[in-house]
């Protein structure tokens, strides 16, 4: 089963609206060495990796967090996944390109490499980790309850994974477990490409997290022709107020913006495919599906 590391088409409007990390899984693999152990984050709207940094909790430093780790090297991403895995890419690299084929090498980062490096993910499934402004050390999100050993707890993920459920936003340093959903203790083990086992791809509901729909309804909102075979698309409403117009591809990536009163947008230059169609008049959002052909 092939998966998309984004969002569904349907929830671009709402992720686009504000711009902020959010963690949404992890895992303790059961490779070698307990590999992969990997962060995923999503970039809601466009975000700057290079303002995060990435700290963790063991239990041997329990009251401190450290191995600060930038996330610079990841760049500024839109609407996508990216993922923080342990270890030397030389050596983990493979092994986690293996087990989640369909993640593209750009949107991965490697911590531990090398004398000095912090390594943030050399956790077991008991440690916490959290997601910080590297400026001010604001903690933005974060998983696993401070200054807690999550052995026996419902939030460890030893040989296992937990997801950000649906429709749940970045909860800063006050970690809510009701908030995500558990593989449960040893739900990888045998398992994995590594062991000749189905690939943890399949197993560990990575690129599935979806943001809350958040549209109003906007009176008489028309997007036509649809489908459209390029030119002029039309965009009204019952009012003349204007309107800020953002169209997206089906990777979530902003592909053309406009700012209209009741007038056409010229989209002769996008390829044919499906789009999303956010638009915002007075303080209200909506999204319509178009189809170019």
């Amino acid at each position: 089963m092939k998966k998309l590391y984004t969002l569904s088409l349907l929830l671009v409007g709402a992720a686009a609206s504000f711009a902020q990390p959010i963690i949404t899984g992890i895992m303790d693999g059961d490779c070698a060495g307990g590999n992969p152990k990997v962060l995923e984050i999503y970039a809601n709207g466009t975000v700057d990796f290079g303002a995060y940094s990435v700290e963790n909790q063991t239990n041997a430093t329990a009251g401190t967090w450290g191995q600060t780790m930038s996330l610079a090297p990841l760049g500024s991403k839109t609407n996508a996944f990216v993922y923080v895995v342990h270890g030397d890419p030389a050596v983990v690299g493979p092994v986690f390109a293996a087990e989640f084929a369909g993640i593209p090498s750009g949107n991965v980062i490697y911590s531990g490499v090398g004398t000095g490096v912090p390594q943030p993910m050399n956790v077991n499934g008991d440690d916490r980790l959290r997601l910080i402004e590297t400026a001010s050390t604001t903690v933005v999100d974060q998983f696993g309850t401070s200054d807690t050993d999550g052995t026996g707890l419902d939030w460890e993920y030893l040989d296992s994974w937990a997801k950000r459920n649906n429709g749940t936003t970045a909860s800063g340093s006050n970690f809510n477990s009701a908030q995500w959903t558990y593989g449960g203790v040893a739900a990888l083990d045998t398992f994995g490409t590594c062991q000749t086992s189905t690939a943890f791809s399949e197993l560990v509901p990575f690129g599935t997290f979806a943001l809350a729909t958040k549209q109003f309804n906007i009176a008489g909102l028309k997007v036509y022709p649809n489908p459209a075979k390029g030119g002029n698309l039309f965009i009204t409403s019952d009012s003349n107020e204007t309107k800020s117009v953002a169209i997206y591809n089906v990777l979530g990536k902003q592909v053309l913006t406009a700012t209209v009163n009741n007038a056409p947008i010229n989209v002769s230059n996008l390829s044919a495919g499906v789009y999303i169609v956010k638009v915002t008049e007075a303080g209200k959002t909506a999204t319509k599906k178009l189809v170019i052909e």
